[in-house]
């Protein structure tokens, strides 16, 4: 299959490297705004069509599908054109900024009968997959309650990462939380039933809005959970602790790419959970792009899609809400007030 790529920042580059190297997919041709990195992307990978307009790169190329590596308040106007060229879409998270254009692109997907997966990888790291089986198996009772700790200072101009988050509202939740809350969505197989969100920036934050957030959310079945992660934490070191509290057993999580262990409530000691080494941010996206090839050639529903998508965003979004109001927020309310139940 064919795919035509959209953006060659930090992000777009690793998809060149991961499609170049799949054994079924080819490039139908790249397209950024930035010739420098056309240029750049052309000594590496030399022959490929490059277009620095989307207009052009759709109508100059024959593609299955678009894979979208853009900053999100694009997303909306892209996606208007990628489907009206007929093309099916694999776009990064998050889907967009605003709720509403979230939901406008799923049904934009919806409308042309094509394709929408968001790109949550996360959910396709080994580490992940050893806890979403663990939880499902029941071999430590039904969840009660965790903690998700993330804290890490994040050097926004450092090179290689994108600089939009420095100044965008928000840009812990929107575009490193929403991994975290997809995460435990995934991984409990549980939707949160209520938030409640504060979220802050402290005085020493390179970044122009909030880059800390702690929340409190209740999953159906009474599993609370206790997050917080910030990007403006006071040491350089990175932080990182996800424990589930079972009924008859704990899972831990230590590294965010891997280190997962248990116990039951009477072993002395945890035992580490084997899994599958996974170059972090490179297989998880690979085998995120495997299961949407493999649903584009099935035609079947691919993962991540964006009604799934809708219930993580809003999720966000209702964080937000929380902060600004200082109250809770009940989701199906919440639902309800965005008109997002005939889509979730």
């Amino acid at each position: 299959m064919k795919t035509l790529l959209v953006g060659l920042g930090n992000r777009g580059t690793m998809w060149a490297e991961i499609i170049a190297a799949h054994p079924d997919v080819d490039f139908a041709g790249v397209m950024d705004l930035d010739p420098a990195r056309l240029e750049r992307f052309a000594a590496r990978w030399p022959g490929i069509p490059q277009f620095t307009d989307l207009d052009a790169a759709l109508a100059g190329t024959k593609a299955d599908f678009v894979t979208l590596v853009t900053p999100p308040d694009g997303h909306l106007d892209q996606a208007r054109r990628i489907y009206g060229a007929g093309l099916a879409l694999l776009a990064e998270k998050p889907l967009t900024t605003e709720m509403a254009e979230a939901v406008e692109i799923v049904k934009l997907a919806e409308g042309h009968r094509l394709p929408l997966t968001v790109g949550l990888n996360f959910r396709y790291l080994t580490v992940t997959q050893a806890y979403r089986n663990l939880i499902a198996s029941g071999e430590l009772g039904a969840p009660g309650f965790g903690q998700f700790v993330y804290l890490r200072n994040r050097n926004g101009y450092r090179p290689g990462l994108n600089r939009y988050p420095l100044t965008m509202r928000h840009p812990m939740m929107l575009e490193q939380s929403i991994h975290h809350l997809d995460l435990m969505r995934f991984v409990y197989g549980r939707e949160v039933e209520a938030i409640a969100c504060r979220t802050w920036n402290p005085p020493w934050s390179m970044y122009a809005h909030d880059a800390n957030v702690n929340a409190l959310l209740t999953f159906e079945g009474g599993v609370e959970v206790n997050y917080i992660g910030t990007w403006s934490s006071g040491w350089n070191g990175n932080d990182f602790d996800w424990r589930t509290d079972c009924a008859d057993g704990v899972i831990i999580q230590r590294e965010l790419f891997e280190d997962i262990a248990k116990a039951k409530k009477e072993d002395e000691a945890l035992t580490p959970v084997p899994i599958a080494p996974c170059e972090a941010f490179k297989d998880d996206t690979r085998n995120l792009l495997d299961a949407f090839l493999a649903a584009l050639k099935a035609g079947t529903p691919v993962p991540c899609d964006g009604r799934d998508h809708l219930r993580t965003l809003a999720l966000c979004f209702a964080g937000i809400e929380s902060t600004e109001t200082g109250r809770r927020v009940e989701m199906a309310e919440f639902y309800r007030r965005h008109g997002l139940e005939a889509w979730i």
